[in-house]
């Protein structure tokens, strides 16, 4: 498949489908690259895991993270609970 045709499909998800489009994607790297989940070794496989995502431009689409986060964050609100 084509990146630009998943970039396209992406942008039609919700907020809160792509984060959890983001955690299933650091999982599979976490599990092609054999990162070691050992607690100890926790922080540094997360620092590792974040590097390549900045050295991938992968939020790159997020003009302003606060908004973004505000949107994250109502997407995820349960009804009737702020």
């Amino acid at each position: 498949m084509n990146i630009s045709i998943i970039n396209s499909q992406i942008k039609s998800l919700s907020h809160t489908d792509k984060l959890y489009l983001l955690q299933m994607l650091v999982q599979e790297i976490v599990k092609e690259e054999k990162f070691s989940l050992q607690p100890q070794k926790q922080g540094q496989c997360a620092a590792e895991i974040l590097q390549r995502m900045a050295d991938r431009n992968a939020l790159a689409h997020i003009s302003d993270p606060v908004k973004w986060q505000r949107q994250v964050r109502q997407d995820r609100a349960l009804p009737g609970r702020d």
